[in-house]
């Protein structure tokens, strides 16, 4: 009859099978952590590129809208010269639209070149939800910049048929009446645009200060991405 004997000792072999495999486990977690940490703060520094790039864009839109102002500085000196000259209202009329026209070309063309479109795009990929909002505000930037050209270009047709002005040889009483408007729709403008950038770049500022899993957390993102959904609204002074 067989007898079976149990073996009472281990073998340093015995012990080393087990630990490397516990060992290769370890470092298998290990790197998998890693790997999600780093995916997770690469996702996260995406969105907070991308938070910044808008604010910085929508921050240099107030002073590209404030080179109209400088823009249409050579039409004011014509203008306050020709009626110097003329003490009528025409050539200097039909100078002031055109200059006034070609200035407001110039400062399209300045938004279209900054791409401000391309900046949204990127962090629409990451938050959608902030589309609707972002849109209104550009709308609201857009309609302040329209509002401040139709004014001024209303208020410089007045000073120009201004009769006492007309009547002036010399061509700083037109140019100072001029300027005096443009100085006053300038300050308007600016503070109108500040008054819908400010609080957005406020706002972004928020969303980069998450932590990344916050950012990586879609709910998490959902609810802090609310705050900019009365913002395209909300009314400005």
């Amino acid at each position: 009859m067989t007898r079976f004997a149990l073996k009472r000792e281990i073998s340093l072999g015995d012990l080393l099978t087990p630990i490397s495999i516990l060992v290769s486990l370890v470092a298998v977690l290990i790197t998998w952590e890693n790997d999600r940490a780093e995916r997770t703060k690469a996702y996260a520094d995406g969105i907070r590129h991308s938070c910044s790039t808008v604010s910085a864009k929508l921050q240099r839109w107030g002073t590209l809208a404030d080179r109209y102002f400088d823009d249409i500085q050579p039409v004011l000196i014509t203008v306050a010269a020709e009626t110097a000259q003329t003490h009528t209202i025409q050539p200097a009329r039909r100078d002031l639209y055109r200059g006034l026209m070609d200035a407001e070309g110039k400062a399209s063309q300045r938004i279209v070149d900054e791409q401000l479109e391309i900046a949204y795009m990127e962090l629409y990929g990451y938050v959608p939800s902030l589309r609707p909002p972002f849109d209104g505000i550009r709308e609201r930037i857009t309609e302040a910049e329209s509002d401040c050209h139709e004014r001024l270009a209303a208020a410089l047709q007045s000073k120009i048929m201004d009769q006492k002005l007309l009547q002036s040889n010399d061509s700083k009483d037109m140019g100072n009446a001029l300027r005096a408007e443009v100085k006053e729709e300038r300050n308007k403008l600016d503070a109108r645009i500040r008054a819908i950038t400010d609080p957005l770049s406020s706002n972004l500022l928020k969303l980069i200060n998450l932590s990344d899993e916050e950012l990586v957390d879609s709910r998490k993102r959902a609810a802090e991405s609310k705050i900019f959904e009365n913002m395209s609204g909300s009314a400005e002074n």
